[in-house]
């Protein structure tokens, strides 16, 4: 049975492509997901947060991600989607660019923005999110996923309006709904 699909523009072997969690932390249990069926891995988040944090205690620095990322892709022959998280477009600019450059095939954009003040619209919030796609998108050339809540005043008005944003590109976005 053929079971070949394109994700993100990349020929998969099987539609099975683990999603960003501890496991993907540990070579060894990539290599077992690779073992197991997985056509592509992505891989768990770079939070910025936690890197500004408490730099030492972070669970993991860019530099230690970044080589993690050409590590996997030394180590397995399927596609390594990276998955970045940050709180200001200047980070996602630039952690992107390096996530790009260590080797990632795709870059899920990991974007949940919490709004905390009242003053602050949902059509303020939609426009952050969208701005960061642009941006991002304009900084790099590889393909991206745009992980996104399912909290938004009409969902599918937000979907659409990412994919305006990268009709030039459309292969290279998809969105997924978080469990609520």
């Amino acid at each position: 049975m053929d079971l070949t699909t394109t994700y993100l523009g990349l020929k998969l072997r099987t539609p099975l492509v683990p999603s960003a969690s501890p496991l993907s932390e540990d070579l060894d249990k990539i290599k077992k997901m690779e073992q197991a069926g997985a056509s592509a891995l992505v891989l768990y988040s770079l939070f910025e947060e936690e890197i500004e944090a408490v730099p030492p205690e972070c669970r993991v620095g860019p530099t230690a991600y970044l080589e993690h990322i050409a590590e996997a892709k030394r180590s397995v022959a399927i596609p390594i989607i990276a998955s970045l998280n940050c709180t200001t477009l200047g980070s996602w600019l630039s952690y992107a660019r390096r996530i790009a450059e260590a080797g990632a095939d795709a870059l899920e954009l990991n974007i949940y923005k919490i709004p905390t003040r009242t003053e602050v619209t949902g059509n303020t919030i939609e426009n952050i999110y969208i701005d960061t796609v642009r941006s991002v998108r304009a900084a790099t050339k590889i393909p991206l996923a745009v992980k996104l809540s399912p909290y938004f005043s009409s969902f599918a008005n937000m979907a659409a309006s990412l994919n305006a944003t990268l009709r030039q590109r459309p292969r290279d976005w998809f969105y997924r709904a978080r469990p609520s």
